[in-house]
């Protein structure tokens, strides 16, 4: 395990806004954020409650080498929402992009309930995926918890904080209890410990990163999706190299989760668990998390 101490990252949140563009997938308005050159392309898949500032800490560590393309979710951040529910809709998106930026296949990094996602597009068009970082995830637990939620909880008491996220991602926060959230520690320690185990270590302009995903009108719709999800076939159907990366005190995606996931998975490659951290490594540790990230995307593919 590995932990480092920082200085505070740059405020990059007006550059990835001044990058923001729209495609039209199902007729529906997906809004994302492009940077970077070069022959590969990285598109990054965001959590529950969250939106493409999620990243804005990793963007800027992927972009010399390659194009990165960073998702608002149908139903998040400032895109519309999509015109059918389930996993579908996504892959067509990642398919979008691809096409787009004229590639053979490109790679993923998913967090949260983005590595689901991630997992489902790997499995369901396998040609077009290179390599894949799930981060946080996949969240097993917390699928468990919709099909058996008295004994997932029984078993692993701490996942009652996914119950918190649940509850709260998709009420948006008026701009003074965002202040409030960053401002005053006690107010930051309720609203981020269910994720993170220092929020006071955070800089102000990481917990703005977090909280900008808050309030999107996808969240209920996709915790209804979550009742009868099956997970089993994109498990069964990821064929590509994968990275997992999780927090040490990660309470929704412990490291147990991770170990089984890769004990099941021949793809997995790695497992890489980050001291002292929570369920948010690409905010708690950019350092850490981009450097293994980008060791990991610019490996060699081995002939098939």
């Amino acid at each position: 395990m590995v932990t480092s101490h920082e200085s505070p990252p740059p405020n990059i949140e007006e550059t990835l806004l001044a990058r923001r563009h729209d495609i039209v997938v199902d007729n529906r308005r997906v809004a994302y954020t492009h940077t970077g050159a070069g022959e590969r392309v990285c598109v990054l898949i965001h959590g529950m409650g969250g939106c493409a500032a999620h990243w804005a800490l990793t963007v800027p560590a992927l972009a010399p080498n390659r194009r990165v393309f960073a998702l608002d979710l149908p139903g998040f951040g400032d895109s519309e929402m999509p015109t059918e529910p389930g996993v579908e809709p996504v892959v067509r998106i990642v398919e979008a992009i691809r096409a787009m930026t004229g590639v053979d296949r490109l790679d993923l990094i998913g967090h949260s309930m983005g590595t689901l996602l991630a997992c489902e597009v790997a499995a369901r068009r396998p040609e077009i995926v290179r390599r894949m970082v799930l981060a946080s995830g996949p969240i097993t637990s917390v699928v468990s918890l919709f099909h058996s939620p008295i004994a997932t909880l029984r078993r692993d008491p701490a996942l009652a904080n996914f119950l918190v996220e649940a509850a709260t991602a998709g009420i948006p926060l008026p701009r003074r209890l965002q202040d409030a959230i960053v401002d005053v520690a006690w107010v930051r320690r309720l609203a981020m410990s269910p994720y993170v185990p220092h929020p006071d270590h955070l800089p102000d302009s990481t917990v703005r990163h977090f909280l900008s995903g808050a309030g999107g009108p996808g969240t209920f719709s996709t915790l209804r999706q979550g009742l009868g999800y099956d997970f089993t076939p994109a498990l069964a159907g990821v064929k590509c190299p994968i990275l997992l990366i999780g927090g040490q005190q990660d309470k929704i995606a412990p490291e147990a989760d991770l170990r089984a996931f890769a004990a099941a998975t021949t793809s997995v490659q790695n497992v890489e668990i980050i001291a002292e951290t929570g369920h948010l490594p690409m905010l708690e540790q950019p350092e850490i998390f981009n450097k293994s990230v980008e060791k990991f995307l610019n490996a060699t593919d081995r002939p098939t």
